[in-house]
């Protein structure tokens, strides 16, 4: 079936565009989306069905808000994001993208002193963003 390029998801993937550091909820896209474009922002239920179809196109990450059973969506960096580590906030469910170099390093690092080749499309490192370290008043 063919897919149409709807001025919802348009307006959805531009919102994800500009905060492309951001994870958001399909509550809290609903919530800004709506302060920003009030009468022509999508309903919760149409970006429920745009956000699932941007994950199986590979174009936004789902990823588990800590941990909640709640989900955060984020843009990706199309091919290059699986060229680095990603590193995931445990409090706000924040993705994050290692640099392609220290990536490289890091792994060749594991690799070398264990004889262990590691996944990077697979991997991701937990912690605590510094937004969230701040807030908890531990920076």
């Amino acid at each position: 079936m063919a897919e149409y390029k709807t001025e919802q998801k348009q307006r959805l993937w531009d919102f994800l565009c500009r905060n492309r550091e951001s994870a958001f909820t399909v509550e809290e896209l609903a919530q800004k989306i709506y302060a920003e474009q009030s009468e022509q922002a999508p309903g919760k239920s149409t970006l429920y069905r745009q956000i699932n179809k941007l994950v199986e196109e590979g174009r936004v990450k789902r990823i588990v808000k800590g941990n909640s059973r709640h989900f955060v969506y984020q843009i990706t960096e199309g091919e290059g994001c699986h060229t680095h580590l990603h590193m995931k906030c445990v409090e706000c469910g924040k993705l994050l993208h290692l640099d392609d170099e220290l990536s490289r390093a890091l792994l060749e690092s594991v690799r070398r002193s264990s004889d262990f080749s590691v996944d990077e499309e697979s991997t991701v490192l937990f912690g605590e963003c510094a937004l969230c370290a701040q807030e908890r008043g531990k920076i």
